[in-house]
């Protein structure tokens, strides 16, 4: 019996990461979206306007918005902008990593012909005992969790409207 309780638990564990994962993958394009035809408003010319008004109102009912972190950078392929290899870390392994702290993050929409990288990230809760003595998760705010995460890379569309410029 204890064993089917804990196969019960690590399928609770798994399809709980799955279920995140997918839920953010939704709202991560629909937000990438929002940003490439230049249909930010007002309330989206911070990170934490963004985060709330544009992801978070995407996600699925049941997710907090407390447990998103969000990154979003841009750049041009010509000039002093660097390209894609900006989001790339200098010994080319890797991605440049993403401090899971969003008052650390990146928050610049771009031009219109920007390319762009949004990367976003949830917080899942881990329960699992296998999860945690197999330390798949890490502390973060107080609390084991492992991180889903949903990139997009994109390129602005050439907008005319008054899409919500954040300075950048």
């Amino acid at each position: 019996m204890p064993l089917f309780i804990l196969v019960f638990v690590e399928i609770l564990q798994g399809g709980l990461y799955v279920f995140c994962y997918a839920a953010l993958e939704k709202a991560t394009a629909d937000a990438s979206r929002t940003i490439m035809i230049g249909a930010l408003t007002d309330t989206a010319s911070t990170a934490n306007g963004f985060r709330s008004s544009v992801v978070c109102a995407n996600l699925i009912a049941g997710l907090s918005c407390n447990n998103i972190v969000t990154n979003l950078q841009t750049t041009t392929l010509t000039g002093s902008g660097g390209g894609y290899s900006v989001f790339v870390s200098p010994d080319e392994k890797s991605l440049v990593p993403v401090p899971m702290n969003n008052s650390q993050t990146a928050y610049c929409t771009g031009a219109p012909g920007t390319y762009g990288y949004l990367q976003v990230f949830y917080a899942v809760p881990v329960f699992s005992p296998v999860w945690i003595a197999l330390k798949l998760g890490t502390t973060w705010n107080g609390t084991s969790v492992v991180f889903a995460r949903a990139a997009v890379a994109f390129r602005n569309e050439p907008f005319t409207t008054a899409s919500v410029s954040t300075g950048c």
